[in-house]
């Protein structure tokens, strides 16, 4: 589906690049050594997580799993859901074309299903699995940084991450 046609580019041809309040979903997918996916955004140039907003008419699963399959044409096995982050100060966003985002972002964990990463919307431009605990802040989609360190934290604690 293309932007013009998402239900956030229908609000965005309504507002213009006024402030939205958008649930957003991001997934921190791990393969069997723990690494996890990175892509490197087209729009910024740096690197992230598979990462969207949810459609009219969908669950957090399917926005999830869409957004995955878009962004990294891979298929995922079993979500697990570690944390929401809605801090003002973290989810603020103003993309480079100006449009401006607050997110309340669901954030879940789930192995790849084979395959290799490639873009199919085009929004990524490489992909990389790596340490998640030797990713540094510098270079990576700011608000999606907190999301990363929240994993590790999930993962040594097992507790639902809040923030």
């Amino acid at each position: 589906m293309s932007f013009a046609d998402s239900y956030l580019g229908q609000l965005r041809a309504a507002v213009g690049n006024r402030p939205l309040l958008v649930i957003g979903v991001r997934v921190v997918i791990e393969d069997a050594a723990g690494r996890v996916l990175i892509l490197r955004r087209q729009d910024t140039g740096d690197w992230g997580l598979p990462a969207g907003a949810m459609e009219l008419g969908e669950s957090v699963e399917e926005a999830m799993r869409r957004e995955v399959r878009e962004e990294t044409d891979l298929q995922l096995g079993d979500l697990e859901v570690f944390g929401l982050s809605s801090a003002p100060d973290i989810e603020r966003f103003t993309y480079p074309n100006g449009d401006q985002v607050q997110t309340v972002s669901i954030l879940a964990r789930a192995p790849p299903l084979g395959g290799t990463p490639a873009s199919n919307d085009g929004e990524a431009a490489g992909f990389r699995f790596v340490d998640p605990a030797a990713i540094p802040a510098e270079g990576f989609t700011r608000p999606e940084y907190p999301s990363v360190r929240a994993f590790l934290r999930w993962r040594e604690t097992g507790r639902f991450q809040f923030f």
